[in-house]
């Protein structure tokens, strides 16, 4: 876990009031508070809350969505000829500061990412998405593409003057319709490819770059294809032929990593090959939750148009909201004749499972990466332990394809899912650079298992708290004493035992006229030490606390010091004399105990961030 502190405040001995106020951060408008905590777990000083996090989507001309501020114009800091211009030298540095910790935690993990045919067919926002594509690559993050063709492909059979057909999640594909995909994923290649080659125009490199004996045109970035998706033949299924059309299989992990591994970006398209040597036109969503699955990749990424923003889903969905969401979209639909009651139940018993690693080869239980499949289908007619992955069922419900197979995925063991509006200039790195990110991202619940204390709590908190009393690291607390601050105690639990928790006291003003509360009482069970759900109970009690009004949090220790700094409490020296205490507090401290004060300011809160805790992350 990274936990990297960055800016120009590391004081150590804060002792004057004006200097730990300038530690507030600045009041940050983001519509979409949250920060992907554990795929880039470093924490980013909220002093460093930065124009990323404030910027909202406007709509150009084109039709492309341009980001912008309400602080800064929606206009690029670079002038005609490419050069950053003088003025925006400090928004430069604070992009790349903000930035800083998720390029190191995204280096090296693999993304996979599905681009519609409807985006591939936008040819200005297809550049505009691949330059961004290509700027991730450069930053170390394993690319494989999925692209769409749907819209190209229903193109090409109205000049043919035929028409397309679908049933469910799936084309009905006779040779005509698989003539105009084929066609459809080449020119969808090719342009990923043309764009990909431009490398950046020689100029550019005379400062930093090579020299004059060096090659400067060869292609900007490798990308390659090649027969990596496996499939089979949907067949006739209640009485319909879908002839061409192919169910994803599996994917060839093993090659396609080795393509990653040489640096190459990979790119799959809609068609699947079968061990007869047949070409199939498959569902793009198909090939990308399989390739998510099998490569275990660390995000799914599904860029997507109106269709799902009009849902205004929020900034963060935990798994199990997410999965309920399906749930209840699914159950409304039994009682009509596209879903039967024995296969919503299946889907309801899969998706309440706990999410899946896939298996130790890395393949899907529908077939073996290295080609030695059973040749099931993971259709749900079939009864298979697979039916989560039958597109068709999702697609009756009427529910956007994008965001069930990014639920689906992390159900499968895929560790996030996002859900970018491709519309958005920019996208793609404001939701992954930035602390607030601009889409949905879908993961496991942050915050599973905390709630308030409750009577019945007594004893497992005398139980945590009692062995760092005897050491000293605590204070002592006396039975009546605790059972008085019950009502401020919050808990994690985990199958009914409490496994942590943590006292959140207000105090009332201090003498500057801030609001104060204390956090104490802080542990973790040993067991469980180290698997984030330390953070987890700080961030929930943080939230707790700006929601009660708080404008700073106070922390007194001896021992537990270097814990709390790196997650931003600053040192304020010995707190029996500090003025950032209200004096009712101080008053009780033991000085001969020498216990020394921490200090965290919050930044205000907004309209859009005024939220209960636990259904954002960070701040």
């Amino acid at each position: 876990m990274l936990h990297a502190q960055y800016g120009p405040l590391r004081a150590n001995h804060l002792h004057r009031i004006e200097t730990i106020k300038q530690l507030r951060p600045v009041s940050v408008v983001s519509c979409n508070p949250r920060v992907d905590v554990q795929q880039a777990e470093a924490v980013v000083p909220s002093s460093q809350s930065t124009l990323l996090s404030a910027q909202t989507a406007t709509s150009n001309g084109n039709g492309i969505t341009s980001t912008g501020s309400g602080q800064y114009p929606s206009c690029s800091i670079l002038s005609n000829a490419g050069a950053l211009c003088e003025d925006d030298f400090g928004k430069f540095v604070q992009f790349f500061r903000q930035a800083s910790p998720y390029i190191a935690g995204h280096r090296v993990r693999t993304f996979v990412v599905v681009i519609p045919g409807d985006v591939v067919l936008q040819q200005k926002l297809l550049q505009t998405l691949v330059s961004d594509i290509a700027l991730l690559h450069g930053l170390g993050i394993r690319l494989v593409l999925v692209l769409g063709a749907a819209p190209q492909i229903a193109a090409a059979l109205e000049e043919l003057g035929s028409s397309s057909v679908f049933v469910g999640g799936y084309r009905v594909t006779d040779a005509a319709a698989l003539e105009a995909a084929v066609q459809a994923a080449g020119r969808s290649r090719t342009a990923i490819e043309q764009i990909l080659s431009r490398g950046p125009s020689v100029p550019v490199f005379r400062r930093h770059g090579k020299g004059e004996t060096e090659m400067h045109f060869g292609p900007a970035l490798n990308v390659v294809s090649g027969n990596y998706v496996a499939a089979k033949r949907r067949g006739i299924i209640n009485g319909v032929d879908f002839g061409y059309s192919g169910e994803v299989r599996f994917v060839a992990r093993d090659a396609i990593r080795r393509q990653l591994d040489n640096d190459n970006i990979v790119l799959l398209s809609n068609l699947g090959f079968t061990a007869g040597g047949e070409v199939l036109n498959c569902n793009t969503y198909d090939v990308g939750l399989h390739a998510s699955i099998e490569l275990n990749a660390d995000k799914l990424i599904c860029l997507h148009l109106s269709d799902v923003t009009d849902m205004r889903l929020p900034a963060w969905l935990p798994l199990s909201r997410a999965r309920d969401m399906l749930l209840q979209r699914l159950m409304g639909h039994v009682s009509t004749s596209s879903i039967d009651a024995d296969e919503a139940d299946r889907l309801r018993r899969q998706l309440l499972q706990d999410a899946q690693p896939p298996s130790a080869n890395g393949s899907s239980s529908s077939g073996s990466i290295n080609g030695s499949s059973n040749g099931s289908s993971s259709s749900s007619s079939s009864g298979g332990k697979d039916c989560l992955l039958n597109l068709d069922l999702w697609t009756s419900t009427g529910f956007p394809t994008a965001v069930a197979v990014a639920v689906v995925a992390c159900v499968k063991g895929v560790k996030r899912a996002h859900l970018v509006d491709a519309r958005m200039d920019g996208g793609m790195l404001l939701e992954l650079y930035s602390r607030d990110g601009v889409g949905t991202m879908i993961s496991t619940d942050f915050y599973e298992g905390i709630r308030k204390a409750r009577a019945t709590d007594m004893e497992a908190i005398q139980g945590l708290l009692d062995p760092l009393e005897r050491a000293g690291v605590l204070v002592k607390r006396s039975t009546e004493e605790l059972r008085a601050q019950l009502p401020c105690f919050t808990v994690i639990e985990r199958e009914t035992k409490v496994m942590g928790c943590a006292l959140l006291v207000p105090l009332g003003v201090s003498p500057d006229g801030e609001r104060v509360a204390e956090i104490g009482a802080f542990c973790v069970d040993v067991v469980f030490r180290g698997t984030g759900r330390g953070d987890s109970l700080l961030d929930y009690v943080e939230q707790d606390a700006r929601l009660k009004g708080m404008d700073r949090l106070v922390l007194l220790t001896t021992r537990t010091a270097d814990w709390f700094m790196q997650r931003d409490f600053k040192l304020a020296g010995p707190a029996w004399c500090s003025e950032l205490l209200p004096g009712a507090r101080r008053e009780r401290i033991n000085p001969a105990r020498n216990s020394q004060l921490y200090v965290k300011e919050l930044a205000p809160l907004d309209d859009k961030n005024r939220l209960q805790p636990g259904t954002r992350i960070g701040f």
